[in-house]
């Protein structure tokens, strides 16, 4: 049977060929272990009439966004069936899922899709890969941003074990609504993660500020160089002239992250994907970001539309560092090169004016 195409109305919709899903009957889909393939492959492989799906996976043929594109190469070997399905289900997966920004723009987005459909397809059910909904490991962060987005809602969550070969009676694949960080189609996004996080109330903290640190990353084993290298002189200075808070957020589940962003007075942290904390601050709090010289000039604008969303008083403090750059000319992501802070002393004189307000004049 011919896959149907659902295109969905949205408001000021600028991008009309690509805001679209596409329904497969008696789909394949294959959950595959992402210890046998490679970062940039696929997790999730659809097969539908005995060709490769493409639409809704493959993110540069999603940023087209041609309706047209749905098959890839004929496939050889068609998998034997595990499970049968008799189920309409809607399928939100991104590779980039481990990724904690683009985790909230990517998933969010399709969640965005699947609340549109579940008004024309109240049984409609969501289907994640196992790997993205563990309890435990370096994705438990997406269970549990799941966790709290639908415990409001009575949907049922189908879980696609690994290695496994299911025939889905309806499969339903969402194109990528939003390609992070573009300026469109943020708003309704930001307001979506924004209704999950409202429910969650702020707890009693010990000081008025608190420092994110990324010792935790560099403790449980960095995977890129993008380290502040005298990070532990600020840390202490911080404590001993500030007495600030140091977090360090890879100790706390989502629902903790969220309340110790709601909670301080004053947050301050690195340009970092953890800067989506700006979007759950307290009204009325003090978010500052430490600008990274290579991140900055395109996530400073991120940060201001999270400040902006959740009315807190952000402070960017550009020209603070300088990336380090002798002995790592081969690293692939200049995003990604370690940096120092080049004027620890000056950077506390300014944060402590934070306290009685004179940073703001």
């Amino acid at each position: 049977m011919t896959p149907q195409l659902i295109k969905l109305p949205f408001p000021k919709n600028l991008f009309p060929n690509r805001q679209f899903c596409v329904e497969f009957d008696n789909a394949l889909l294959t959950h595959v272990d992402s210890e046998n393939v490679y970062p940039s492959d696929q997790y999730v492989n659809v097969i539908h009439e005995d060709k490769e799906v493409l639409a809704g996976i493959d993110k540069q043929l999603q940023k087209i966004g041609n309706p047209s594109v749905i098959y890839g190469n004929p496939v050889l070997n068609t998998p034997e069936v595990d499970i049968n399905l008799e189920n309409e289900v809607f399928l939100l997966y991104d590779n980039a899922v481990a990724n904690y920004i683009h985790f909230f723009f990517d998933m969010f987005g399709r969640c965005f899709y699947y609340e549109e459909l579940l008004k024309s397809k109240p049984n409609l059910k969501l289907g994640i890969p196992e790997d993205y909904y563990l309890e435990e490991g370096r994705s438990d962060f997406i269970k549990q941003w799941l966790d709290l987005y639908l415990e409001d809602k009575n949907v049922e969550v189908i879980v696609f074990e690994k290695n496994k070969t299911y025939q889905v009676k309806s499969l339903i694949i969402s194109n990528l609504f939003y390609w992070f960080p573009e300026q469109y189609g943020h708003d309704t996004i930001l307001n979506m993660i924004k209704k999950v996080t409202d429910r969650i109330e702020p707890i009693e903290v010990n000081s008025n500020g608190a420092y994110i640190s990324r010792q935790d990353t560099i403790k449980r084993g960095w995977y890129h160089s993008r380290e502040l290298l005298n990070e532990v002189e600020f840390i202490e200075q911080l404590q001993n002239n500030l007495g600030y808070d140091i977090i360090e957020m890879m100790d706390y589940n989502l629902r903790e992250k969220i309340q110790l962003s709601k909670s301080y007075k004053t947050l301050i942290q690195q340009s970092s994907a953890s800067n989506i904390n700006v979007l759950f601050a307290a009204s009325g709090s003090n978010s500052v970001i430490l600008s990274n010289p290579q991140m900055g000039p395109w996530l400073n604008a991120k940060c201001q539309e999270f400040s902006n969303k959740s009315n807190s008083n952000l402070l960017l403090i550009d020209g603070v560092g300088e990336c380090i750059t002798e002995g790592y000319e081969d690293i692939a992501d200049k995003n990604n090169y370690p940096w120092e802070l080049t004027n620890i002393e000056g950077l506390i004189e300014l944060l402590s004016s934070i306290e009685d307000g004179s940073v703001w004049n």
